[in-house]
C-alpha cells in the first residue's frame, strides 16, 4: 500500500496530513500539549476523527524516545546520536532501520530481512510504501517521527 506524508503548515495543531494515491486524506498527525520538559504528544486520526494511534516522547536525555501504542500493543523506538552517526532501535518488535534516517530516506526491516516499510523523501512530502497491512499504523509513526527530527541535506563543516 503506497501512502504519502505531507507537513501541514496550516493554521491549528495539526502536523502531518497523511494521504492515498488518490489525494484522499486517510491519517491526520496532531500534536497534543506539550508536557514539563517540553516533550509532546501525537495523536494520528483517521478519516473519521477516531484516534487510530498514539505517539509519546520520554524524555530521556540523550536519546529520542517514542512510544508508538496502537490499540492495546505499543513500540518503543529509540533514535541514538553516536560518534559514527545516529543509531535507531527498535523494542517491543524486531525490527531494524536500512538506509539514512537523517536524509529521511530509509527502511524498515524485519528480522527475516523483508522489507516493511520504504520511505522515500521527495522535495515537499514523503513516499510511504508499506508492505505489510498489519503493520501501517507503526510505519506511519516511525515515519513521522522520523520526519519530526531536524537534520540537514548534506554534511558540511561547521567554521567556528
Amino acid at each position: 500500500m503506497r501512502l504519502f506524508l505531507k507537513r501541514d503548515v496550516s493554521m491549528g495543531e495539526s502536523a502531518f496530513v497523511i494521504f492515498d494515491g488518490s489525494g484522499r486524506e486517510k491519517y491526520r498527525a496532531e500534536v497534543g500539549k506539550t508536557k514539563v520538559g517540553g516533550k509532546f504528544n501525537i495523536v494520528i486520526s483517521d478519516a473519521q476523527g477516531g484516534v487510530a494511534a498514539r505517539i509519546r516522547e520520554l524524555p530521556i536525555v540523550g536519546t529520542k524516545t517514542f512510544v508508538f501504542k496502537v490499540d492495546r500493543s505499543h513500540v518503543t523506538f529509540v533514535i541514538l546520536p553516536t560518534p559514527g552517526g545516529l543509531s535507531y532501535r527498535f523494542y517491543g518488535s524486531n525490527w531494524y532501520i536500512g538506509g539514512d534516517l537523517a536524509t529521511k530516506n530509509f527502511d524498515i526491516i524485519d528480522v527475516d530481512k523483508s522489507v516493511i516499510l520504504r520511505h522515500v523523501r521527495h522535495s515537499d512530502y514523503c513516499e510511504l510504501d508499506i508492505a505489510r497491512e498489519s503493520a501501517e499504523l507503526y510505519c506511519v509513526a516511525a515515519s513521522v517521527c522520523a520526519n519530526l527530527i531536524n537534520t540537514t541535506e548534506k554534511l558540511a563543516p561547521l567554521a567556528v
